[in-house]
């Protein structure tokens, strides 16, 4: 386990590295979604587990510090090598004291993702959670498919702008987001495809305000509102495509073209 620095940030880079390193207020803004999500994250976990599997004995790339636990160590997945970046000081940090009695042991450099320094075609595989909407999407993603080797894969989990419910949360919890963070649109989902041979794995419709509901009156959080809400997702996912960008979050696999 080894830490590096990039000495040399862009313009956004510095500003989300500023304000990770003074720190979010997230607890709130994700108390109000728990109900929200507890069916999709054990898809999520069902998803994440196979096409992670891909990263066994390969190099790998996180662009964050701690997703590793959840999406290798803790589904065993060995990869030859993983490089674990992060804008922020504070959140490299959090990941290097994961990393202290974990088997795996990536190297955590601090490093602004619009800019990696690293040689063409260097990994198997790229990933992450929660990032690529904090970024200058177009500029991320050619460093991203630059440094990919051919046939090399991503895998991401990024919030979707158009939720109705989702986009008034965010209207009333400034303090949990930096203040350039965008999350996709449907132009960012355009420029993804440009680049990548790419499967979207939807999550989040009506199981957003009745998550909002079932937090009133359930405190189980897998109860049957939010059983009948993952089902009518599913079900509308599946037979209405153009109802997909008013999803709350898209897990996005992809392979480079």
């Amino acid at each position: 386990m080894e830490s590096m620095e990039q000495k040399n940030f862009s313009e956004l880079g510095a500003k989300e590295r500023e304000s990770y390193n003074q720190g979010l207020e997230r607890k709130g803004y994700d108390g109000f979604f728990s109900h929200c999500k507890v069916f999709y994250a054990q898809r999520r976990a069902r998803l994440v587990k196979e096409y992670m599997q891909f990263a066994e004995g390969k190099k790998v790339l996180e662009i964050g510090s701690s997703t590793w636990r959840g999406w290798l160590e803790n589904n065993s997945i060995r990869p030859s090598s993983l490089t674990c970046i992060n804008v922020s000081e504070v959140e490299l940090q959090v990941g290097i004291g994961f990393a202290v009695d974990k088997i795996t042991k990536p190297q955590f450099v601090l490093m602004d993702a619009h800019d990696l320094q690293f040689e063409d075609e260097t990994f198997d595989l790229i990933y992450g959670s929660g990032i690529l909407h904090h970024l200058n999407l177009a500029q991320a993603l050619d460093e991203i498919y630059r440094v990919l080797k051919p046939n090399g894969k991503i895998l991401f989990v990024e919030p979707l702008d158009m939720n109705p419910v989702g986009k008034l949360v965010r209207y009333f919890t400034e303090k949990a987001r930096t203040a350039d963070e965008q999350p996709l649109r449907v132009c960012d989902i355009v420029e993804i495809e440009k680049r990548f041979e790419t499967q979207f794995f939807y999550e989040e419709f009506f199981s957003v305000p009745f998550g909002v509901i079932s937090r009133l009156f359930f405190k189980d959080k897998s109860n049957g509102l939010m059983r009948f809400a993952f089902k009518l997702d599913q079900f509308l996912d599946r037979n209405f495509e153009w109802l997909r960008n008013l999803f709350r979050h898209v897990l996005i696999s992809g392979t480079r073209r």
